[in-house]
């Protein structure tokens, strides 16, 4: 495995990574705006926007905050499959 993900990577593991609901990619849906990473601190910031995709009924919030979860924990996972990646952080 490389150090870090270079930009065919990224682009990959958006390829990889599907919304459950809709079986739609994250590249596809466009959800990712932005993936650096912080060579100091072994970082990779993803910039994510879910707020587009958050349903207008109250009571199935809390589900697509789970949905988002598992596929926030999926790209984590495989971001810290790297070996210089120690932490991947989320920000809008």
């Amino acid at each position: 495995m490389k150090k870090i993900p270079d930009r065919d990577d990224i682009i990959e593991i958006l390829r990889s990574v599907k919304d459950p609901e809709t079986g739609a990619s994250l590249f596809e849906l466009g959800v990712v705006k932005a993936v650096d990473y912080i060579e100091k601190e072994q970082k990779i910031v993803v910039r994510i926007d879910f707020k587009r995709r958050l349903p207008s009924c109250a009571g199935c919030v809390p589900i697509a905050w789970t949905v988002q979860k598992g596929i926030t924990d999926e790209l984590s996972s495989r971001f810290l499959a790297y070996r210089e990646v120690e932490v991947v952080q989320f920000s809008e």
